[in-house]
């Protein structure tokens, strides 16, 4: 099959790095680099990231990882060990040890909601923060979590969607670095495309997809089209309206700090639920030190973008930051916030829509992310449901 994809994101390299093995694959890309929001950008030494951390969710056992040996990736991801610690009265916790800050009743009601979580024993029509909100501390554990890893508070979160998010950590465990960051992902998939004579037109554009008895990108004919811009940019500029409701986007900010002493002793994520926005930050350079220069720590906070007031949001999460090195030497690097056009999700969790439009129409990326999927597990997901489905039309057609 001929196949083309618009995008050159994560969702569409990971989609023509598996689909060039057996396809004639083109790939549209407008800018002038891939890798869209999963990449890196050097600046003074640091690997800073054009979207996401240099963190995947599920480390070297998710969905991700397993597409990306599926293709021949040899990205090397360390799982974190911990997964994560909290942060509470200038001391951190592991998660397990949190129960013992409650008093009887409250830990008696945290552990019955950890336990129905787990069994799936839960109003899924609620939100998290409803479900939260009878333990003050549960709740602010709820929206550190949701918070980093969905940019969503816990009552924007459907129960629903924690219940699946819920099933993949205990399926395949926390979170990992890859070793090279972002961009190592990135340039494996290039390789292996260019290596199955797959072709990437870069400062391309593209101005219109046509789905009629052949799928078309502008003038180009391909037997199908996958797009991973957004759904609704996609929809924008075809020939058919798949959109039954604009999706929900998530907004997020992220801060990207240098400092030589650091702040965090694992890999994994430190959650901060006391903090007025900073939802928790990673020190990846724990893991991999070239991602900063010698002697030199590379920290990166998220929030959840509460307000409409990006400047106020920002200055919240700077002054967070600054009560967390309490004195310590740091310098901050870069800030970025998601939003409109370019947001950290085109969907919110919950709120994607299905990939598959029709036998020619094909969606992947971060507007349609698999149920219970953490940002690029998501896009994994939904990626791997797009490419069985193409696979199984293959063999149809043959």
């Amino acid at each position: 099959m001929k196949i083309g994809i618009v995008g050159g994101g994560l969702g569409g390299l990971l989609t023509g790095a598996l689909l060039s093995k057996n396809h004639e694959v083109v790939i549209f890309e407008k800018l002038p680099f891939l890798g869209g929001r999963f990449t890196n950008l050097e600046y003074e030494g640091f690997q800073l990231t054009t979207g996401a951390l240099h963190m995947i969710p599920h480390g070297d056992d998710g969905y991700l990882a397993q597409l990306l040996r599926k293709a021949g990736a040899n990205v090397k991801i360390i799982n974190s060990n911990p997964d994560g610690t909290f942060l509470i009265n200038g001391k951190e916790y592991l998660y397990r040890d949190l129960f013992s800050l409650l008093g009887f009743k409250d830990k008696i009601k945290a552990i019955t909601m950890s336990a129905k979580l787990k069994l799936g024993n839960v109003d899924k029509n609620i939100s998290f923060g409803e479900f939260l909100e009878d333990v003050e501390l549960a709740l602010k554990i709820g929206n550190a979590f949701t918070g980093w890893a969905l940019s969503l508070t816990a009552y924007e979160t459907p129960m629903s969607e924690i219940i699946e998010i819920a099933k993949n950590y205990y399926k395949f465990g926390g979170p990992g670095i890859p070793i090279g960051g972002c961009k190592a992902v990135i340039d494996k998939l290039l390789r292996i495309i260019k290596t199955n004579n797959g072709k990437i037109i870069k400062e391309y554009e593209v101005k219109k997809i046509e789905i009629d008895e052949k799928a078309y990108i502008d003038d180009y004919e391909f037997d199908v089209v996958v797009s991973n811009i957004s759904p609704i940019e996609t929809q924008k500029i075809c020939n058919i309206k798949f959109l039954k409701s604009k999706p929900k986007p998530s907004k997020g900010i992220k801060i990207s700090i240098a400092t030589k002493e650091g702040i965090i002793k694992h890999g994994g994520v430190l959650f901060t639920p006391e903090c007025e926005r900073i939802n928790g930050l990673n020190q990846v350079t724990n893991v991999d030190k070239s991602l900063a220069p010698e002697g030199w720590h590379l920290v990166m906070t998220h929030q959840a973008q509460i307000t409409n007031n990006v400047k106020k949001e920002i200055d919240l999460g700077l002054e967070d930051i600054d009560r967390l090195f309490k004195g310590k030497d740091y310098r901050i690097l870069h800030i970025q916030s998601y939003r409109e056009s370019w947001p950290v999700n085109h969907a919110s969790n919950g709120t994607d829509i299905d990939n598959i439009v029709n036998d020619k129409l094909f969606l992947v990326g971060d507007g349609c992310k698999g149920r219970g999927g953490i940002e690029v597990e998501g896009i994994a997901m939904g990626v791997l449901k797009v490419v069985n489905y193409i696979e199984h039309l293959n063999k149809k057609m043959n």
